[in-house]
């Protein structure tokens, strides 16, 4: 990320196995115009996102849906702040009959998180090198 860039984000739409061992991630949406998006924070507002999640279901006979989200960082290596724990935590009270997947991307690491119940467990780590 250049110094003004903003943050860019969007829901992950796929799929997993009944015991949930194994998620594909199939679509990812990015923001939208009615979105809001600054330095170190987003809102995603804009209903593009649920209708992507709506229209996938339905065209896929229910195999698609909502896996989690992702978003950048304008750090290195990212970390989870505590804005993106509170969000992640509303976003499995939303979703508590799934596992959710969270992406953050730093400059130089990906890191993806998979919320279990109570607790976030880094599952992988990408290094660009």
């Amino acid at each position: 990320m250049k110094p003004n860039d903003t943050e860019q984000f969007g829901v992950l739409i796929g799929s997993r196995n009944e015991d949930e061992s194994s998620i594909w991630i199939n679509k990812c949406t990015t923001p939208q115009r009615g979105d809001i998006s600054h330095r170190t924070r987003f809102t995603m507002k804009d209903l593009f996102h649920q209708k992507t999640i709506t229209k996938e279901f339905k065209e896929s006979n229910g195999e698609l849906g909502y896996i989690g989200t992702w978003h950048t960082h304008p750090q290195d290596v990212p970390t989870p702040s505590i804005i993106d724990l509170n969000d992640w935590d509303q976003c499995a009270l939303r979703n508590p009959d799934r596992q959710l997947v969270f992406v953050i991307i730093g400059n130089k690491q990906v890191n993806i998180y998979i919320k279990n119940k109570e607790q976030i467990e880094m599952v992988m780590k990408e290094i660009d090198t």
